[in-house]
């Protein structure tokens, strides 16, 4: 800037000058004076013009810079509503577990949600980070150390994987009833056929030929956990579900809370009817004699019944194909059930206290 004000206050001085020597007559002062003007005249021109390409320069990268910062904005805006917005619960803590962030999925992991630089992570999962563990309580658990502001920053990472764990599950004794009943059937097809045969001629053969065809239905019955079709899913109210329910069931008590009065459930219809019914059917012959079906809010049913509940060991093993506390039970009720809800992306859950009852809830994604 002084640079451009020494050349025009030089500038002014040599005009002034020259009008002066023009004035007074003064022929070569006249004309050194004007070549001096001109050559000053042509430097400023180019001096100035420099100025304005650096200048305009200037103003490409600035929008530039500027483009380059909104984009970065955007996604710092898009990595944001990601974070908060997936159902992976995501921490960020300093090295003794207290919390600095989290988002919406990790408020609902803790006991009660907590405001963020007041609260810790809980002890059992400080525990699992501590001993390197890759599950704790049903969620895959993931770490990464950062260094953030030159601080030591641990950001942690849970999934719940217990719905992905029981499908495996499933699939797993799935896989297995199928090699089994395949091997027994093609054992018991020929001893059938033989024995048959032979019925007439001998009693010991007719109690063989009795006891097979009673371990092939209770083989068959094994076969429909490995049988169950890809749900066919329309939409149909609930409450038609529940009149349905009730024409089999005339004692059932069903209830439509005030969010589900006009809900519509996609599923496949007969498949979430042979739920509601095996479920019903349990309640039973476990001693009740109130059960009661509600829908609450959107995909939501519950079933509830008074009657002798499950100790907490028993309800440990309540989906496992084969297990049974019932003399005459085969132990594929609920894991059919929960086959046919994880088949429509579902889940279902059971709460049960000895001596006073059970309610098992079935969630269906739409």
């Amino acid at each position: 800037m002084k640079t451009y004000l020494f050349y025009i206050l030089t500038l002014i001085a040599l005009m002034a000058c020259l009008v002066f020597s023009i004035q007074a007559h003064l022929l070569w002062p006249s004309i050194t004076l004007g070549i001096a003007l001109i050559w000053l005249c042509t430097s400023l021109y180019g001096r100035i013009e420099r100025l304005l390409y650096a200048y305009h320069e200037t103003e490409k990268e600035n929008e530039q810079l500027h483009t380059r910062l909104a984009e970065a904005e955007r996604q710092l805006l898009y990595l944001r509503q990601l974070a908060e917005n997936v159902d992976t619960a995501l921490f960020v803590c300093d090295t003794e577990g207290r919390i600095d962030w989290m988002n919406h999925a990790a408020e609902q992991t803790l006991p009660q949600p907590l405001p963020a630089k007041e609260g810790s992570l809980p002890s059992n999962i400080l525990q699992a980070i501590d001993e390197g563990a890759e599950v704790v309580d049903g969620c895959a658990l993931s770490t990464v150390l950062l260094r953030i502001d030159g601080k030591r920053r641990l950001v942690i990472a849970l999934k719940d994987v217990s719905a992905l764990m029981q499908r495996q599950e499933m699939e797993a004794w799935q896989q297995l009833i199928r090699v089994l009943t395949h091997e027994i059937m093609n054992s018991l097809t020929p001893i059938i056929s033989i024995s048959e045969t032979l019925t007439n001629e001998n009693e010991a053969f007719a109690v063989i030929n009795r006891r097979c065809h009673s371990l092939q239905d209770f083989v068959e019955s094994y076969r429909q956990l490995t049988r169950i079709k890809i749900p066919e899913k329309s939409t149909f109210p609930i409450s038609e579900l529940f009149e349905h329910i009730k024409g089999l069931y005339p004692q059932v008590v069903t209830v439509l809370d005030g969010s589900s009065v006009e809900h519509q459930l996609k599923a496949d219809r007969s498949q979430i009817e042979q739920v509601l019914i095996n479920l019903i059917k349990n309640a039973y012959e476990s001693g009740a004699t109130e059960v009661e079906v509600t829908a609450r809010g959107e995909g939501v049913i519950c079933v509830q019944d008074n009657g002798c509940g499950m100790s907490p060991d028993v309800l440990e093993h309540a989906f496992i194909p084969f297990f049974t506390t019932k003399p005459t039970g085969t132990g594929i009720g609920l894991a059919l059930c929960r086959q046919i809800i994880l088949k429509h992306g579902g889940t279902i859950s059971v709460e049960s206290v000895p001596d006073k009852g059970t309610t098992i809830t079935l969630s269906i994604e739409h």
